[in-house]
């Protein structure tokens, strides 16, 4: 393994893995802050602001809700007059402009399986939109081109199925399935995160599981695809841990 390939490796890991670790400890305590938070400049006024999914506090079967915090001059951030609701388990966030119209816009994978399409008007709102688009279960949600035609594409796991499903961007904030594959073992929870492994240009997907010891590489072929890369991954015997 070349040294460049290495090191995305690494830091693409080091993403995926921050992001499952973070997810754990909101989970051991439901009434802190949600991990689930995006930094984008939602308003185009040249400053960072952050969007989180925020799970409604004493109410388990309430909607969680969006709230976009907008960032000022001094370092401090004002709330964005809207906050839509976002679904009763958001478990992923992710930022894009998928209908290519210069704003940001956030799609978020709910623990039922649904994604919503949230697209921002420029002013630090994000308009929900019905994207009409369900998996089995939502982990994880990555963001890339993954077709090369321009327009952002979105892959994302499904623990419930063990397989990940890559959706094509139409440009206009609709995606539609396209081609899915097999996680690499039933029964865990992977997680996604996008870098150009070979330096061929295309974006590249490496899956991490949630003991933190292995992941798999898959490199893009240019069309929606991937094809693993067993000399990039490290990936345990799933029954190196059994009893026998």
């Amino acid at each position: 393994m070349n040294r460049s390939a290495s090191t995305l490796i690494t830091i693409a890991f080091a993403l995926a893995v921050a992001t499952l670790a973070t997810a754990h400890a909101s989970a051991d305590t439901p009434e802190d802050a949600s991990p689930l938070v995006v930094m984008a400049d939602f308003n185009r006024d040249g400053i960072t602001d952050m969007a989180e999914a925020v799970s409604p506090v004493g109410d388990p079967s309430g909607a969680s809700t969006l709230t976009v915090m907008l960032g000022q001059r001094d370092g401090t951030f004002l709330p964005a007059p809207s906050n839509p609701a976002i679904g009763h388990g958001p478990r992923s966030i992710a930022v894009g402009d998928f209908n290519h119209d210069g704003n940001p816009d956030l799609i978020v994978g709910d623990s039922d399986g649904s994604l919503l399409v949230l697209l921002g008007d420029g002013k630090g709102n994000l308009i929900p939109t019905p994207s009409g688009i369900r998996v089995t279960s939502v982990a994880s949600i990555a963001v890339g081109d993954f077709n090369h035609d321009g327009t952002l594409d979105l892959v994302v796991s499904d623990p419930q199925s063990n397989t990940a499903t890559v959706l094509l961007g139409a440009g206009d904030g609709t995606f539609r399935p396209s081609w899915s594959f097999k996680l690499p073992m039933q029964g865990a929870v992977f997680h996604l995160a996008v870098a150009d492994f070979n330096g061929d240009g295309i974006p590249d997907l490496v899956v991490t599981s949630e003991d933190q010891e292995s992941f798999e590489v898959l490199l893009g072929n240019g069309n929606g695809t991937f094809t693993s890369a067993p000399d990039l991954s490290h990936l345990q015997d799933p029954n190196a841990h059994c009893v026998t």
